[in-house]
């Protein structure tokens, strides 16, 4: 980005009232394209997020790793909402706000005074964008909702995945929030553009039910259109061979994933170096396939298990079959095609040095992003943000909780 040119958000003020991930990670979306981000937080705890990292079960580290990805450059301000004082300060920070975002449970939001209708009347053109476990209505809306069992669970996606004998370690954390934040980004942006248009305000929203259900919308649709599903299968006898893991002798796994068996067949045959496959009766049709299924997996299995996954990924490539070697985290991590893509960026952190962060999923020809910043600590901005507001040092030790 030149020394003149404007981030593409540079305009826009957002206030952030939530914890966790599904809402700040919309948030940060905005802040990477330079919108001003104010979190507020508060006393002593601020967000959850700042210390779940420390969870049993979560990779060990000093650094609030999850915090970080979620909460680069944004601003935070330590204000206790319950308090009057803590409540008319943000009010004064709303006023001239164009996007208020928060994940704050409905009876919690009614509470506080932060529901829709009461912030509407204290800016009228805000874009206040509500992130809900269970949506709004019905007898589940006030339940506490994470994407673990509203996104994933409630949406059938692990009646899919799930093995019968339990899952091996920890489900990948804010693996369901993330793309529900997704949603959540685009609905501010929809919001911003229906008010480009009429002038006003609205609220939009989304929920971790409604896209868990959007990201398994193809197989709940043939629930609905009444399909008959097929009955779980064991690895050995799958229904089809073209998108099964392969182990390799170095006991990495290859994954396929074949559309076009028929164009593919033989292909997959050749980087295999078993084109006598090609002719075996057993094996030479789609139909004939399907009959002799667990013979095939077998035979596909031991050829792969001949050779490193580095040589299979070769051949695939070279046969333009789709595929990936499975990732472990330090492969994930320091993947090429990441870097190249800026996927994986830099990071300068202060306090933990030179490293690296995952940028945020999209580009947009013209408008550079944010250089990734480190998250704020608890409060850090409470004094630049409400001294503008026109709060004296001891209304701000005040409003943040600390002693005068």
């Amino acid at each position: 980005m030149s020394s003149e040119a404007k981030p593409l958000f540079h305009q826009l003020k957002v206030v952030e009232l939530a914890s966790m991930i599904l809402a700040p990670s919309a948030a940060v979306l905005l802040a990477d394209f330079g919108a001003q981000v104010i979190k507020i937080e508060p006393p002593e705890t601020g967000d959850l997020n700042r210390h779940w990292h420390k969870i049993n079960g979560l990779p060990i580290s000093d650094m609030a790793y999850a915090f970080q990805v979620d909460n680069r450059n944004k601003k935070s301000v330590v204000l206790n909402l319950k308090s009057d004082q803590g409540y008319a300060a943000f009010c004064k920070i709303i006023s001239d706000a164009d996007v208020l975002i928060t994940n704050y449970r409905l009876k919690a939001l009614s509470k506080l005074k932060l529901d829709y209708e009461t912030i509407r009347a204290l800016n009228p053109t805000l874009i206040y964008a509500l992130a809900t476990g269970f949506g709004e209505k019905g007898e589940e809306a006030h339940k506490p909702g994470y994407d673990t069992v509203a996104y994933w669970s409630r949406s059938g996606i692990e009646t899919q995945v799930f093995p019968f004998e339990g899952w091996l370690g920890q489900w990948p954390y804010g693996s369901g929030d993330h793309p529900s934040g997704m949603a959540l980004f685009a609905s501010i942006m929809t919001g911003l553009y229906q008010r480009q248009t009429t002038g006003e305000g609205c609220k939009v929203s989304t929920s971790l039910l409604a896209n868990g259900a959007w990201s398994n919308s193809v197989m709940l649709q043939a629930q609905l259109a009444g399909a008959t599903f097929r009955e779980k299968r064991p690895r050995d006898n799958a229904y089809n061979f073209t998108s099964l893991h392969y182990p390799t002798i170095d006991s990495r796994l290859i994954r396929l994933s074949i559309l076009n068996a028929n164009k593919d067949w033989p292909r997959l045959c050749n980087a295999l170096d078993r084109m006598d496959l090609t002719d075996d009766p057993r094996f030479a049709s789609q139909d004939a396939r399907i009959d002799n299924m667990p013979t095939l997996i077998r035979e596909l299995t031991d050829a792969f298990s001949n050779q490193l996954a580095s040589h299979w990924a070769t051949e695939l490539t070279k046969a333009d079959i789709p595929h990936a070697v499975v990732s472990t985290y330090p492969d994930a991590a320091s993947d090429q095609q990441k870097i190249d893509n800026n996927i994986v960026i830099p990071l300068e952190h202060p306090e933990f040095g030179p490293m690296a962060t995952i940028n945020s999923p999209f580009e947009v020809a013209g408008a550079d992003k944010i250089p990734p910043a480190i998250a704020p600590k608890l409060g850090e901005h409470s004094a630049e943000v409400l001294t503008q507001l026109g709060y004296s040092a001891d209304e701000i030790k005040e409003l943040s909780g600390e002693p005068h």
